[in-house]
C-alpha cells in the first residue's frame, strides 16, 4: 500500500551492479541508485519491478540506498561498452535523499566524464545542483523533468510526495536558460484526471515559454499502481485496454498535437518518437 504518513524509513543497501540493460528502445542501461521513492506516485510502474520487498511494499515511505553502487560503477565502465544511460528508470535520482547521499551527482559525473551519454529523468528541482557537472558536459547530458499536470488538486491526488509542478518548471527553465538539453514529459495522462485540454494546455504553455520539447505517453495500468489508484478514489476500468479507453487516447493525442502546434512546441508520442530522436539528439555513437 502507498505511504501517505510521511514517515520516512531508509535502509542502506549492497547492490550487486550498477548498470544494467535498459528493456527501453532508447537507452542502452539504466542507473538506479535508489530502490522506492518518496515521491509516491500512485500511477508508478516501478512498483511491480522493484525488488526490495519493503520498498515495493510500503510505497512512497521506505526507500532503499544502494550505498556501493559508486564502487561497482567505476569498476563496471571499465569494461562497459559506451551508450546511453537512463538515470533513472524506476526510481528518482533526485528524490530528496540525494541531497544526503549524492549518489546521482557521482554517477553522473562518472558516466560522463568516462564518455558515456546520460538522460536525466526527474520530478525534483534538486538536480538544479548537479547544473556545475551538466554543463561541463552538455554534449552528454539531457535533463528531463515529468510534468503530469499544473493543477494542485490533481497533483495531490497522483504524486502526493513530489515537489510541486510549479517547482519542477522553475528548475527546468533555469537548467534550459544554461544550454543544457531538456524536455519535459507529459505523463502518464490518465483518463479523467489530468487529461482535459485545460490541463494538457497549461503543461505545454510552460514548455513554451521554456522552448523546450515535450515527450508524452499515457497511463498504462500495472498491478502495484492499480491498487493504489483505487485506494485513491479513481476507476480503475478507465485504465484498461478497452476500445472505448483507445478511442479516448485517439482523441486525446490529437488535442495534444494541436496544442503543442499552435505554442510552437514540438512533441513527440514516446513509443512512435523516442528511437527517431534518438537519432538526432545524439546521433553515432563512436
Amino acid at each position: 500500500m502507498i505511504n501517505l504518513s510521511r514517515e520516512i524509513n531508509v535502509i542502506e543497501v549492497k547492490a550487486s551492479s550498477a548498470l544494467s540493460k535498459s528493456g527501453l528502445p532508447e537507452l542502452d542501461y539504466a542507473l538506479n541508485p535508489y530502490m522506492g521513492c518518496l515521491h509516491a506516485c500512485i500511477y508508478c510502474f516501478a512498483i511491480d519491478f522493484t525488488s526490495n520487498i519493503q520498498a515495493r511494499e510500503d510505497w512512497g515511505g521506505t526507500v532503499a540506498v544502494r550505498t556501493n553502487i559508486l564502487d561497482l560503477l567505476k569498476r563496471e565502465i571499465k569494461t562497459a561498452k559506451r551508450g546511453i544511460v537512463g538515470v533513472s528508470t524506476i526510481t528518482d535520482p533526485y528524490q530528496a535523499l540525494e541531497g544526503k547521499y549524492r549518489l546521482t551527482r557521482g554517477a553522473v559525473q562518472m558516466l560522463a566524464d568516462n564518455g558515456f551519454r546520460v538522460s536525466i529523468q526527474t520530478k525534483s528541482p534538486l538536480v538544479v545542483r548537479d547544473l556545475d557537472v551538466f554543463l561541463r558536459h552538455t554534449r552528454n547530458i539531457d535533463v528531463g523533468m515529468t510534468v503530469t499536470t499544473m493543477g494542485r488538486e490533481a497533483w495531490k491526488i497522483i504524486e502526493p510526495g513530489s515537489p510541486s509542478p510549479a517547482s519542477r518548471i522553475r528548475a527546468l527553465a533555469l537548467i534550459h536558460s544554461s544550454k543544457v538539453k531538456t524536455w519535459i514529459f507529459l505523463g502518464p495522462i490518465m483518463k479523467g484526471v489530468n487529461d482535459s485540454r485545460e490541463s494538457l494546455s497549461e503543461v505545454i504553455a510552460e514548455a513554451g515559454k521554456i522552448g523546450t520539447r515535450i515527450i508524452y505517453d499515457r497511463y498504462q495500468l500495472y498491478k502495484g499502481s492499480a491498487t493504489l489508484i483505487a485506494a485513491a478514489g479513481l476507476q480503475v476500468q478507465n485504465f484498461r485496454n478497452t476500445h472505448d479507453n483507445d478511442m479516448w487516447w485517439a482523441s486525446t493525442r490529437k488535442t495534444i498535437e494541436r496544442l503543442c502546434e499552435a505554442e510552437g512546441v514540438t512533441c513527440t508520442y514516446q513509443p512512435d518518437e523516442w528511437k527517431y530522436e534518438r537519432s538526432v539528439n545524439y546521433g553515432p555513437l563512436f
